[in-house]
């Protein structure tokens, strides 16, 4: 594979050149037939939802399920539990078949069906029959202990796994046995031939794909913009909240779905860790006895998540060209303008760095004395700590001041003065 991270470049007979990108959208698979618009097929007119009815674009019951009963919430809370892992290998196979490293910069929204989907901005282009095919080809395999039924707890009629101080082990009240624990599990597993992964992740057949070029065109600087706002449209929503913001304002139809998902979402494992193994009868990895249950804190379980507890933004490392460093710099350069312009000098911001021995003025950053018992003049911890958040305060005071100041046009102080205000700084200590 290639290391590099740019796409290919196109020289225009205009002497323009080219590096186009590509925009993606990508949805889990389908887990039963849904609410949705009628469509015109030729020869037949107008074909309406499969409940017969033409709704209208508006219509509340839209990605609904058309039969709750046999929508497979299961498989659809696995996908949203799983659903970066899945992103993850689709982003590996893409850059195989490509041949260079493409970076991207993806987020996860839901759709109205409460599924989530990708969309990604992705360097480079490469062709839309590739990409289908490595959509198609993609999958992945949860290989954890068999999670299909629930052993214990309310949905089973069974009392919960109780801990077993002697042994430090989970064990089933009623019998005494000992549940198997993490790693005994995953053995048991290993040693079956016949053993198959207790999820498979696929993504669905549909596939959006858009080439992008930033350029003068009007056209080209349109789709850009619609491409970023699909990339920032949900950011600040949750997953629940795809139907509106108030859940007693919801349809029947939407409520007894989000219902049914969560169902499925609360008592599904999250991870190795999770407390609803219990419920399965393995124990989680690393649990002790603080652990409850069936009761995971992760958000994933949550109404408002709906499985995507993870990131909601996905960047890949390389994406911006930048190292750690540079951001840093980047960041701190912002802030030194923001602060010069409200007449506010920058202090030096490695005064405590144990890389760099010189300030910026080329002086010894520390000089090394001794320290005895009984020396008066050494700072207690408490002194040092009062002193440094003191200063972070002053900090985010001057910054938050210089900002506010430059939303507003006012201007400046008269003189200039330092950030490093030894005064506070001695009444901190």
């Amino acid at each position: 594979m290639d290391k590099r991270t740019l796409g290919k470049t196109f020289h225009a007979p205009n002497g323009k050149t080219y590096r186009p990108s590509m925009f993606l959208t990508v949805t889990c698979d389908s887990y039963g037939p849904t609410h949705r618009l009628p469509y015109r097929v030729p020869g037949r007119g107008l074909v309406p939802c499969g409940c017969g009815v033409h709704h209208s674009a508006d219509s509340p019951v839209l990605s609904t399920p058309l039969d709750p009963k046999t929508y497979d919430y299961r498989r659809a809370a696995l996908d949203a539990l799983h659903f970066a892992k899945g992103v993850d290998r689709f982003i590996q196979n893409l850059r195989r078949c490509a041949g260079y490293k493409a970076q991207y910069f993806a987020v996860v929204e839901p759709q109205k069906r409460l599924a989530p989907h990708l969309h990604a901005a992705v360097r480079g282009t490469i062709p839309r029959e590739v990409v289908r095919k490595v959509l198609e080809a993609t999958y992945h395999q949860v290989w954890w202990p068999s999670h299909e039924t629930v052993l214990y707890g309310l949905h089973a009629g069974r009392e919960l796994p109780v801990w077993d101080e002697p042994s430090g082990r989970f064990l089933d009240p009623a019998t005494g046995v000992l549940l198997p624990t993490w790693d005994e599990a995953l053995d048991d597993l290993a040693a079956d031939d016949a053993a198959e992964p207790a999820h498979v992740v696929r993504f669905g057949a549909q596939l959006d794909y858009k080439g992008i070029v930033a350029d003068d065109d009007t056209g080209n600087r349109s789709k850009v913009g619609k491409a970023i706002g699909y990339l920032t449209k949900y950011l600040g929503k949750a997953i629940a909240e795809t139907y509106g913001d108030d859940p007693d304002e919801l349809h029947p139809a939407q409520l007894d779905h989000m219902i049914r998902l969560h169902d499925q979402v609360k008592v599904l494992p999250c991870s190795p860790t999770c407390a609803n193994w219990l419920l399965y009868g393995v124990t989680p990895k690393d649990a002790d006895g603080n652990v409850t249950p069936g009761a995971c804190d992760a958000k994933a379980h949550d109404r408002q998540h709906l499985g995507v507890g993870g990131r909601r933004v996905l960047v890949s490392r390389q994406w911006t060209g930048k190292t750690l460093t540079d951001h840093r710099a980047d960041r701190a350069e912002v802030i030194r303008q923001t602060l010069a312009a409200a007449g506010v000098q920058m202090e030096d911001q490695n005064a405590l760095s144990v890389t760099q021995n010189t300030s910026d003025d080329e002086q010894p950053r520390f000089v090394w004395t001794p320290v005895r018992p009984g020396d008066e003049d050494v700072p207690t911890h408490k002194e040092v700590m009062a002193y440094a958040i003191t200063k972070r305060i002053r900090w985010r005071t001057e910054y938050e001041q210089a900002k506010q100041r430059a939303r507003d046009g006012t201007s400046p102080p008269g003189d200039t003065h330092s950030a490093t205000d030894q005064a506070t700084a001695t009444s901190a200590a």
